[in-house]
């Protein structure tokens, strides 16, 4: 039988003029393609690293708006901060000890339970939120548990930890009694103490040398563009609700987060929130730690300390 001219014949036995990869043609393809890869792979992590960015930029600074609203309904108070791990329902901005889990440190109780920011009681702003608790947690956070909360419907499911942000220790309000060590009662109307501000737990009193802010008439200085109230935590370092600073001993009580490619989201009293890089790699911590003695002339030290407070 005849076939056409031009006709494919090569089921009949013909000879075929295609001829497959040599070893050497498969391996270049294979090493263009894992340079693809090295290519390719670092400009991702560093698109998904600024997109967590802008996103806890945005969370932080709605945060910062529910602290203003608070403000707003409380006489210009802002919420209580005291240092005391309280779960006395009234007494606390944001309560739960959300430390850990290993290798971070021992797991907290309240680590994997969201339902403590859902409750207008434990946590004080969480209604100016609509109760959006995702907005309490570093989108880098790499922290994941089993929940431990009440709902029954969510037992045995992973989720992400609680919370990644914490309050400046010279921002908020205390009761009377607390003041006078007698537990907690009445109006939390009193500015904070500042504890740590001094480098030791009780050095500090309102204004006495460092300032401490009640309300936000007291933030003269420094300027409310500069003066810290939140900031993002680091997991090997984060417990209660308060970021504790020293500034009088050149030291880390509490250690800002680098989860952000060395960087933290951090929001100012005027509203603000902006990420800020570290420069000393010693800044990021890999155990869990606290009460680190650093030189006075710490870059990433002085630049926290010069937002926390100022001396009165």
């Amino acid at each position: 039988m005849k076939t056409k001219p031009g006709s494919d014949n090569r089921g009949s036995g013909g000879g075929s003029d295609c001829e497959a990869f040599t070893l050497i043609e498969l391996l270049a393809v294979l090493a263009m393609l894992a340079l693809l890869v090295v290519t390719l792979l670092p400009a991702r992590a560093a698109s998904q690293t600024k997109s967590q960015s802008l996103q806890c930029m945005d969370n932080l600074r709605q945060v910062m708006g529910a602290m203003m609203m608070y403000t707003h309904d409380n006489h210009d108070f802002f919420p209580p901060n005291p240092d005391d791990h309280t779960l006395l329902a009234g007494y606390d901005w944001c309560q739960g000890d959300v430390s850990g889990p290993p290798p971070y440190g021992a797991l907290g109780p309240e680590t994997f339970n969201p339902d403590i920011l859902a409750n207008p009681r434990r946590c004080l702003i969480t209604s100016y939120l609509n109760t959006n608790l995702t907005l309490f947690r570093c989108t880098a956070d790499p922290r994941r548990g089993y929940y431990s909360g009440s709902d029954i419907s969510k037992v045995g499911l992973v989720v992400p930890a609680t919370r990644t942000i914490s309050m400046s220790c010279a921002v908020g309000t205390i009761d009377a009694s607390y003041l006078s060590n007698m537990g907690h009662s009445g109006v939390p109307n009193l500015p904070v103490t500042g504890v740590w501000l001094t480098g030791t737990r009780s050095g500090n009193s309102h204004n006495s040398p460092w300032r401490t802010y009640g309300k936000t008439a007291d933030m003269l200085a420094p300027a409310p563009s500069s003066l810290l109230v939140i900031t993002e935590e680091d997991p090997f370092s984060i417990n209660d609700g308060v970021f504790a600073t020293s500034l009088g001993l050149p030291q880390w009580v509490d250690l800002p987060s680098t989860l952000h490619n060395m960087g933290c989201v951090v929001s100012f009293s005027d509203g603000h929130a902006e990420l800020h890089r570290w420069v000393d790699p010693t800044t990021r911590l890999t155990t869990p730690g606290g009460f680190i003695p650093l030189p006075p002339t710490s870059i990433d030290w002085n630049w926290v300390s010069q937002r926390v407070s100022a001396r009165y």
